[in-house]
């Protein structure tokens, strides 16, 4: 079986579009399959991971602590602690039950909570040193566009909810 015609294509593709691509198929399908809750779940969990690390380095208790483990790798699982426990939270808060979306419904969702995840990770040093966006990702999703890739994915969960 000839796949120089497949790998071709895939040459011509950077790898980061097909990782975010992946994400909004993988998330569409989730949210096809069982409602929109997971993916609402996750939209809000991340810009609140965010912000929920960066007021941990100066918590009463523990900000001292963080402060300490200031390597990548460490700020990284902090951050990824952070947004389970959050996607958890969230989930709890806002999911009811669904037997699935509808396919637009759906791939709004994934469309969406795949926006709101590259505009965080962006913005994230750790999760940066983890996966590093090409310059072209960058500009699509940085910080002169963060406001509205975040805005509009906003209202498209709130339109396709379900």
């Amino acid at each position: 079986m000839d796949l120089s015609p497949i790998s071709s294509l895939t040459s011509h593709w950077p790898t980061d579009w097909i990782i975010i691509a992946a994400l909004v198929v993988f998330i569409t399908f989730d949210a096809y399959r069982s409602g929109s809750g997971r993916s609402s779940a996750l939209a809000l969990a991340f810009p609140l991971a965010l912000l929920l690390v960066n007021a941990l380095l100066s918590a009463f208790l523990i900000g001292s602590l963080t402060a300490q483990l200031a390597s990548v790798p460490v700020q990284a699982v902090i951050f990824v602690v952070a947004l389970v426990a959050l996607f958890a939270l969230m989930y709890r808060i806002t999911a009811l039950y669904s037997a699935g979306a509808e396919i637009i419904p759906a791939l709004l969702c994934g469309i969406a909570a795949t926006a709101i995840v590259i505009t965080v990770w962006l913005q994230v040093p750790a999760l940066q040193s983890l996966y590093h966006f090409s310059p072209q990702v960058q500009t699509v999703f940085g910080e002169s566009y963060r406001f509205w890739w975040l805005l509009a994915s906003y209202f498209m969960l709130a339109v396709a909810r379900s």
